[in-house]
């Protein structure tokens, strides 16, 4: 296992241990929810089928910005399988940029890979040298080779968006991704983030608008919508639109009470 600081380690490991009955429910809960696997989907190897199921709750979980479930989930995954590169893949990205120690452990992964890993392998390893521009190209051969699996398109808007500041171009694979899977509700999450960041708030709302009717039964798209409100300054809907996020999950978007204390405030400025 890779090495953190001690004080860190011991933070993280409460909270997994805290966690561990959550995640327990949540497996059954969010392996509910995922796509049977087939060809169109990337292969994820791993030799244990608990890690995959705790795997898989962390992608959903992290989809659904629940951080804590996400991070513990990958802990756990990992703890089962020593060797397993996906979970590494997304925990060096979720922890840190520069986690060096994450990003070994995931080189050093003895499992034959599918051809999709080792392209992500491969993304890596680019990625941790600086040489974004075939981090990007190695990505876009990854979504060539898997154009129906969410994840692919993810991926590259991922580091496009946050590590590349591409805007323009991670709206680009947005829209690609939305185009090849329009289930996939976190594209419109991002891509209405990505056009309020550009300043096209027209866009943007009807990105957010896609998502809420995409994902009606989840926290977040009421939160990233409460957003877009503040952002544009629509205060009385920011706060209507925080406070369903807290009524619909309100253990996991405590923020979202926050935020909706925020706006309140921002109404009773406005109206003075």
């Amino acid at each position: 296992m890779f090495v953190l600081d001690v004080r860190l380690e011991k933070l993280m490991m409460m909270r997994v241990r805290v966690l561990t009955s959550v995640i327990a429910i949540s497996i059954l809960i969010f392996s509910a929810c995922t796509r049977d696997e087939s060809a169109e989907r990337m292969p994820v190897t791993t030799d244990s089928e608990l890690a995959l199921k705790l795997y898989e709750t962390g992608m959903v979980a992290h989809d659904e910005l629940k951080g804590s479930i996400a991070w513990g989930s990958l802990m756990h995954a990992v703890g089962e399988d020593p060797d397993f590169f996906m979970a590494y893949f997304w925990m060096y990205f979720m922890f840190s940029k520069d986690s060096k120690g994450v990003a070994e452990e995931a080189f050093q992964s003895d499992t034959e890979l599918s051809d999709g890993e080792e392209l992500l392998k491969t993304a890596l390893k680019y990625f941790v040298d600086g040489q974004d521009e075939k981090v990007i190209e190695t990505l876009r051969k990854l979504v060539d080779l898997y154009p129906s699996d969410p994840y692919t398109h993810k991926i590259l808007y991922y580091i496009q968006y946050h590590f590349h500041k591409d805007i323009e171009g991670a709206i680009e694979s947005l829209n690609d991704a939305i185009e090849a899977v329009p289930e996939f509700s976190y594209a419109y999450n991002l891509l209405g983030y990505a056009f309020s960041d550009l300043e096209q708030y027209d866009k943007a709302e009807e990105a957010f608008d896609a998502y809420i009717r995409v994902a009606p039964g989840l926290a977040n798209p009421y939160d990233s919508k409460g957003d877009f409100y503040m952002k544009t300054e629509q205060y009385v809907k920011a706060y209507e639109s925080y406070l369903k996020a807290v009524e619909i999950d309100p253990t996991n978007f405590e923020t979202s009470k926050k935020k909706a204390s925020k706006a309140k405030q921002m109404m009773e400025k406005v109206s003075i």
